[in-house]
């Protein structure tokens, strides 16, 4: 699995995990930022971004697969950790929060309502046709142009959506749906709202699939100090529509987290 470093000038490490037929270019803003002051780590999952060579095979792009390699990876840093993750990395993110609870200090998820078993899709999203693309393995150019342009408010950043998702592997959205049909992920819900490290959810007033009462009633639920930060004019990718803001909010977290 490939990624990207940024040495840091202050203790801790951020981990960026991107979502689904996405890659870790949507945190590219972040990573340029001199800032965040910590040292900054963005993986690229199998099957997306530069982590396509050597992953060909559907068993590699399951959420199993995904957080063991990740959790592999985590092994091998000896500092503090903040977990971000995006729509699919931030369901990773909450998954692998309990295997690192002793380096874990903070969790950041966004356009990712932690789900409870069984899945509760209609309770946690909104309803949204054209975005069940991201579950197709090979759509059509014009639904792929319409999925992302649904997906940001600001249509100028739907190209990037568009050319990561052609550039992922068409089977990463097919064990995604593997995953989902066969319950296999936990109960994220459960898990989130009972950690007690702080917590933090960005929320895009204009993402098309999340549903915000939803992320309020996951808040009041949940132990410890959690947070629901909103970006007005901002779609389903904070990070890449509302950066400066996203940096701007980043930076504060890591300074609460690290001490």
């Amino acid at each position: 699995m490939k990624h990207t470093f940024i040495h840091g000038e202050r203790d801790g490490i951020i981990i960026f995990i991107h979502g689904n037929s996405s890659s870790s270019n949507v945190f590219q803003h972040i990573l340029n930022s001199k800032k965040i002051m910590r040292s900054m780590l963005a993986v690229d999952l199998p099957g997306h971004g530069s982590s396509l060579n050597g992953y060909n095979r559907e068993e590699n792009f399951f959420m199993g697969s995904y957080l063991d390699q990740l959790y592999d990876l985590i092994q091998n840093i000896d500092e503090d950790i903040v977990l971000v993750g995006n729509s699919l990395g931030g369901h990773i993110a909450i998954e692998l929060a309990p295997r690192i609870k002793d380096k874990l200090k903070g969790l950041v998820i966004f356009g990712t309502p932690p789900l409870k078993k069984p899945l509760n899709f209609e309770e946690a999203f909104l309803p949204e046709p054209a975005l069940q693309t991201f579950f197709t393995e090979n759509p059509p150019d014009n639904e792929i142009k319409e999925a992302a342009n649904i997906a940001v408010f600001d249509k100028l950043n739907a190209p990037i959506v568009v050319e990561n998702f052609k550039k992922a592997h068409p089977k990463v959205r097919t064990a995604l749906g593997v995953d989902v049909a066969n319950e296999r992920l936990l109960n994220e819900y459960e898990i989130f709202t009972n950690l007690t490290i702080p917590k933090y959810i960005i929320a895009g007033l204009q993402d098309p699939t999340i549903n915000r009462d939803y992320l309020n009633h996951v808040v009041d639920a949940s132990a410890g100090h959690c947070e629901l930060i909103e970006f007005k004019d901002c779609g389903h990718y904070p990070s890449l529509e509302q950066p400066l803001q996203f940096e701007a909010t980043l930076s504060r977290i890591a300074n609460e987290v690290f001490k």
